[in-house]
């Protein structure tokens, strides 16, 4: 019998990372987790084209093979049931880190840092298979709120039409995305100021734009030079 995953009580799509190899016809049963800060879990995004960008990196320095597809496709039950108790969490990528010299932060392997929510979540399962992920209304209000804060106004609208692109056309945006980023290594980042600010500023690309946005989150902040 095959399990498949149906995301319910959620407006806005989300993706998660698979290997390419792993997606033919069937739910994927592999995918990317991700640890931060003492939480781990499957790596989400809702943003379809950030899943993309995120993708294009982690195969610009040495780890091809991933790509994003739509949370239904990925057999969560089996995912979860798998994982250790501490990683039976979806981690909501939104966005990119950023510094306040307007570069995106990167680990010491160059995989981009996000800002990471765990959200709350149910599982229920059917007698024919169909596992169904209940995602909190209160999310996908948070998510609307953070586009029209780190975006502006137009940019959920923005990330809705990229959606539904095709994989050529948003394998395009995100490399015009990449090519027009300055990438920063957290522990470079820190020698160069005394106070980082990390995780005060969030990235994200406005296709309509062409162009990165940059947000402070926590309100303006002094640097100081060592």
């Amino acid at each position: 019998m095959t399990c498949q995953t149906n995301v319910v009580d959620s407006p806005i799509e989300l993706w998660g990372l698979v290997f390419a190899a792993d997606l033919p016809d069937e739910p994927s049963h592999k995918t990317f987790f991700i640890r931060n800060q003492g939480h781990s879990g499957v790596l989400t995004f809702a943003s379809a084209l950030d899943a993309e960008i995120y993708c294009s990196q982690l195969a610009a320095t040495g780890m091809p093979g991933w790509r994003r597809a739509p949370l239904e496709r990925i057999d969560l039950s089996r995912v979860m049931s798998l994982a250790s108790p501490g990683e039976r969490k979806i981690m909501l990528a939104l966005g990119f880190h950023a510094s306040d010299t307007n570069d995106l932060l990167a680990d010491e392997d160059q995989t981009l840092l996000t800002p990471l929510l765990p959200i709350p979540y149910r599982m229920t399962h059917s007698l024919h298979g169909l596992s169904q992920l209940h995602i909190n209304h209160e999310v996908c209000d948070f998510i609307e709120q953070w586009w029209d804060r780190v975006g502006g106004d137009h940019y959920s609208e923005q990330v809705r039409m990229t959606s539904s692109w095709s994989d050529h056309e948003l394998a395009r945006c995100a490399g015009d995305a990449l090519s027009k980023a300055a990438i920063m290594n957290m522990r470079q980042y820190h020698t160069l100021w005394s106070h980082s600010g990390a995780g005060d500023e969030c990235a994200v690309f406005s296709p309509g734009s062409g162009a990165w946005c940059f947000s402070t989150l926590q309100g303006p902040r002094q640097r100081a030079l060592h």
